[in-house]
Protein backbone atom coordinates (compact mmCIF):
# COMPACT_ATOMS: atom_id res chain seq x y z
CA UNK A 1 0.00 0.00 0.00
CA UNK A 2 1.89 3.04 -1.54
CA UNK A 3 1.23 6.73 0.18
CA UNK A 4 0.18 9.21 -2.61
CA UNK A 5 -1.16 12.29 -0.93
CA UNK A 6 -0.96 13.43 2.92
CA UNK A 7 -3.22 16.38 4.40
CA UNK A 8 -3.41 18.10 7.46
CA UNK A 9 -6.48 15.52 8.00
CA UNK A 10 -6.18 12.48 6.15
CA UNK A 11 -3.90 10.43 4.13
CA UNK A 12 -4.56 8.93 0.84
CA UNK A 13 -3.16 5.40 0.34
CA UNK A 14 -3.43 3.07 -2.38
CA UNK A 15 -3.75 -1.02 -2.29
CA UNK A 16 -1.38 -2.80 -3.51
CA UNK A 17 -3.51 -5.90 -3.47
CA UNK A 18 -6.93 -4.54 -5.02
CA UNK A 19 -6.14 -1.07 -6.18
CA UNK A 20 -8.40 0.26 -4.09
CA UNK A 21 -7.87 4.01 -3.16
CA UNK A 22 -8.65 4.58 0.77
CA UNK A 23 -8.28 7.94 2.78
CA UNK A 24 -7.28 7.38 6.53
CA UNK A 25 -7.53 9.96 9.13
CA UNK A 26 -4.51 10.75 10.82
CA UNK A 27 -6.11 10.54 14.28
CA UNK A 28 -6.84 6.82 13.76
CA UNK A 29 -3.09 6.04 13.11
CA UNK A 30 -0.30 5.48 15.64
CA UNK A 31 3.31 5.24 15.25
CA UNK A 32 4.24 1.27 17.15
CA UNK A 33 3.86 -2.08 16.48
CA UNK A 34 4.40 -4.64 19.57
CA UNK A 35 6.24 -7.64 18.87
CA UNK A 36 6.14 -9.65 21.93
CA UNK A 37 7.36 -7.44 24.88
CA UNK A 38 8.94 -4.54 22.05
CA UNK A 39 7.60 -1.93 20.87
CA UNK A 40 8.94 -0.63 17.16
CA UNK A 41 8.64 2.99 16.78
CA UNK A 42 10.32 3.26 13.22
CA UNK A 43 6.48 1.49 12.13
CA UNK A 44 3.33 2.56 11.74
CA UNK A 45 0.52 -0.10 10.86
CA UNK A 46 -2.41 0.77 8.48
CA UNK A 47 -5.78 -0.31 8.89
CA UNK A 48 -6.80 -3.50 6.91
CA UNK A 49 -8.16 -1.96 3.45
CA UNK A 50 -11.82 -1.95 3.26
CA UNK A 51 -12.18 -2.89 -0.04
CA UNK A 52 -10.07 -6.61 0.46
CA UNK A 53 -8.95 -6.68 4.04
CA UNK A 54 -5.05 -6.27 3.24
CA UNK A 55 -3.03 -4.97 5.91
CA UNK A 56 -0.02 -3.08 5.57
CA UNK A 57 3.21 -1.26 7.56
CA UNK A 58 4.77 1.71 6.75
CA UNK A 59 8.56 2.09 7.65
CA UNK A 60 10.09 4.85 8.68
CA UNK A 61 13.47 5.20 6.95
CA UNK A 62 16.57 3.78 9.50
CA UNK A 63 18.98 6.09 11.59
CA UNK A 64 22.30 6.70 8.83
CA UNK A 65 20.26 5.29 6.40
CA UNK A 66 22.12 6.67 2.56
CA UNK A 67 20.23 9.00 0.41
CA UNK A 68 17.46 7.05 -1.91
CA UNK A 69 19.63 6.59 -5.62
CA UNK A 70 17.11 7.72 -7.54
CA UNK A 71 15.94 11.15 -6.22
CA UNK A 72 12.44 12.01 -7.43
CA UNK A 73 11.52 9.12 -8.02
CA UNK A 74 8.48 7.12 -7.04
CA UNK A 75 9.97 5.52 -4.29
CA UNK A 76 12.32 8.77 -2.85
CA UNK A 77 9.52 10.38 -2.87
CA UNK A 78 6.92 7.76 -1.08
CA UNK A 79 10.09 7.69 1.60
CA UNK A 80 9.86 11.14 2.47
CA UNK A 81 5.84 11.20 2.86
CA UNK A 82 6.29 8.35 5.35
CA UNK A 83 8.88 9.86 7.04
CA UNK A 84 6.51 12.76 7.39
CA UNK A 85 3.37 10.77 8.57
CA UNK A 86 5.60 9.44 11.32
CA UNK A 87 7.18 13.07 12.46
CA UNK A 88 3.49 14.28 12.20
CA UNK A 89 1.60 11.29 14.51
CA UNK A 90 4.90 12.01 17.08
CA UNK A 91 4.25 15.93 17.08
CA UNK A 92 0.50 14.91 17.83
CA UNK A 93 1.05 12.02 20.56
CA UNK A 94 -0.59 9.29 18.45
CA UNK A 95 1.80 6.39 19.76
CA UNK A 96 1.51 3.00 21.21
CA UNK A 97 0.77 2.94 24.27
CA UNK A 98 4.39 1.29 25.13
CA UNK A 99 6.05 4.22 23.53
CA UNK A 100 5.08 6.86 25.85
CA UNK A 101 6.41 6.19 29.19
CA UNK A 102 3.18 7.03 31.67
CA UNK A 103 3.71 10.62 32.76
CA UNK A 104 6.66 10.67 29.91
CA UNK A 105 7.32 12.05 26.73
CA UNK A 106 8.48 10.62 23.02
CA UNK A 107 11.55 12.09 23.02
CA UNK A 108 13.18 9.21 22.18
CA UNK A 109 11.10 8.56 18.72
CA UNK A 110 13.41 9.10 16.19
CA UNK A 111 11.57 11.67 13.57
CA UNK A 112 12.42 13.09 10.17
CA UNK A 113 10.16 15.73 9.59
CA UNK A 114 10.48 17.26 5.92
CA UNK A 115 12.38 20.91 5.88
CA UNK A 116 10.84 23.79 4.04
CA UNK A 117 13.43 23.15 1.29
CA UNK A 118 12.14 19.85 0.86
CA UNK A 119 9.01 20.34 0.31
CA UNK A 120 9.69 23.15 -2.29
CA UNK A 121 11.84 21.14 -3.93
CA UNK A 122 9.99 17.40 -4.00
CA UNK A 123 6.36 18.97 -2.98
CA UNK A 124 5.57 22.34 -4.65
CA UNK A 125 2.43 20.81 -5.23
CA UNK A 126 1.19 19.73 -1.99
CA UNK A 127 2.45 16.74 -0.21
CA UNK A 128 1.39 14.28 -3.05
CA UNK A 129 2.72 12.30 -5.59
CA UNK A 130 1.90 11.68 -9.32
CA UNK A 131 1.80 8.34 -10.78
CA UNK A 132 2.54 8.13 -14.49
CA UNK A 133 -0.40 6.73 -16.49
CA UNK A 134 2.34 3.65 -17.06
CA UNK A 135 2.59 2.62 -13.33
CA UNK A 136 -1.26 3.10 -12.47
CA UNK A 137 -2.56 0.40 -10.10
CA UNK A 138 -4.68 -2.39 -11.60
CA UNK A 139 -7.62 -4.34 -9.76
CA UNK A 140 -7.07 -7.83 -10.00
CA UNK A 141 -8.78 -9.80 -12.82
CA UNK A 142 -12.09 -11.64 -12.00
CA UNK A 143 -12.34 -15.49 -12.92
CA UNK A 144 -14.21 -15.69 -16.82
CA UNK A 145 -14.91 -18.95 -14.90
Amino acid sequence: MAIHEVTTEDVLQRCARCGSGNRLSIDSLEVGVARREDVDDSLVQLPPCPTCRSTEVLIRAAVGEPEHPAPGSFGHLHRLLVGHVHAELVQRERLHRGIKPKGGSASNVVVRPLSQETRERWFPQGLRIAVPPDEQPHAPEESSQ
